[in-house]
């Protein structure tokens, strides 16, 4: 009995867990409708393109929180037709779906998948990404509302690089390394040398310019002892942050990432109580390791 209960107890479920909510179609009015504005795109016939939409038509990228209208994208389509030559291409095998809800009355949502390439006019660099777009088009086949999704990031490096502007990386104002370049900068007001040591790479270099006690690629024991020295000349040593430091990851080259960083400093004399004051500039280099592996300072000291 109890073996023939649970094909009963599921049969319920397995009837009524699909229910079809629309229909799907591969040809459509509305996927005519769309495919009509992309040719209008490409071709640069704004005319004919915003025609394709309804006046208050809402569309969203990626990112949004609130839509643009159509004045905004005519603004956008023209600086693609001034700047580029632009085809937009299904790959073998993509389909669009159109797709039609049984409770709504007012239109259909085409999905497509498309490959957008454009040719820049003055270098003849192409950029390409591929696109997602959720159209809704009402019964008069004029597009309501658009969403657009795509790599925003890539998409945007290559029509950064294809004006000539190369992004060799990205900065940014709050990191780890950040984090250690101000424990060093701790450790020597708070007279620590072996805290500042615990940030370096046993193999670091450092390099100090701009006062007249330059010293170039000296080791790292070396280097601890100048912070002992300075210690103990001193009684106080005071680094106020100018600004804020910057952390960058290169990506030419063999990349790596550095931490930039500009102080004022007041040091004063253990002895004679006098103050000396100055500004610094720090770059400093980090390993795969996450420990500084080398460091470079210019110092102005300020003298009146």
């Amino acid at each position: 009995m109890k073996k023939l209960l649970l094909p009963l107890l599921v049969a319920p479920v397995l009837a009524f867990g699909q229910v079809k909510s629309g229909a799907v179609y591969s040809e459509h009015p509305a996927l005519t409708a769309v495919e009509a504005m992309n040719a209008a795109f490409c071709s640069g016939d704004l005319e004919a393109y915003e025609s394709y939409f309804d006046p208050n038509v809402k569309i969203w990228s990626v990112g949004d929180r609130e839509p643009h209208g159509l004045e905004r994208d005519l603004e956008i389509s023209n600086w693609w037709k001034e700047n580029f030559t632009v085809s937009i291409t299904r790959a073998e095998g993509v389909t669009p779906d159109v797709i039609k809800f049984k409770d709504n009355k007012k239109g259909v949502w085409v999905m497509d998948w498309t490959e957008f390439t454009a040719i820049n006019k003055k270098s003849g660099d192409t950029v390409s990404t591929w696109f997602h777009d959720e159209y809704f088009v009402n019964n008069d086949n004029k597009i309501t509302m658009w969403f657009s999704y795509y790599n925003t990031n890539d998409f945007g490096a290559q029509i950064q690089n294809s004006f000539g502007a190369h992004r060799n990386g990205r900065v940014y104002d709050e990191h780890p390394y950040i984090e250690s370049v101000e424990a060093v900068v701790n450790g020597w007001v708070e007279g620590k040398p072996d805290v500042m040591e615990s940030y370096f790479a046993e193999d670091a270099t450092f390099y100090r310019l701009g006062d007249g006690q330059d010293y170039r690629g000296i080791s790292l024991a070396e280097r601890k002892k100048k912070w002992e020295s300075g210690i103990n000349s001193t009684s106080e040593r005071i680094m106020e942050v100018y600004g804020y430091p910057d952390a960058i990851r290169y990506e030419k080259g063999e990349g790596g990432w550095e931490v930039l960083s500009w102080w004022n400093i007041t040091n004063v004399d253990k002895e004679s109580g006098e103050e000396f004051k100055g500004f610094i500039h720090m770059s400093h280099s980090f390993n795969d390791e996450r420990k500084i592996s080398r460091e470079v300072i210019w110092i102005d000291w300020i003298t009146e």
